[in-house]
């Protein structure tokens, strides 16, 4: 089984606004580190932030082990959030091709 475990904070600013942050992380019963033993360590998610001047980027080991953001409003956090669901989707889909190895694959549009 494969989990993503993410965890939101939300703490007093200097100057009394708010600073968000997220951790984030994958739970997994697979040993993924040995899975991808030999591959390179490839980018899950990489964007330049709509709501900050800030580009935010994730390699597949950082998800695996745990990485944690920062952000300075609701909206970069949701984006964030949404950003580490797609990263999750991509890691899934890498951990699917390793598994079924060589395999025809056949999508219809």
């Amino acid at each position: 089984m494969l989990k993503l475990i993410l965890k939101r904070t939300v703490k007093s600013g200097l100057i009394g606004g708010k600073k968000f942050e997220m951790a984030a992380r994958v739970e997994s019963d697979q040993d993924l580190v040995s899975l991808f033993k030999g591959y390179p360590d490839e980018l899950v998610m990489a964007f330049k932030s709509t709501f900050a001047d800030k580009n935010t980027a994730m390699k597949r080991s950082e998800l695996v082990r745990g990485a944690k953001f920062s952000s300075a409003s609701l909206n970069e956090m949701i984006e964030l959030e949404d950003r580490v669901l797609a990263a999750f989707d991509q890691l899934k889909r890498m951990i699917s091709i390793i598994e079924a190895n060589d395999v025809d694959v056949t999508f219809e549009g």
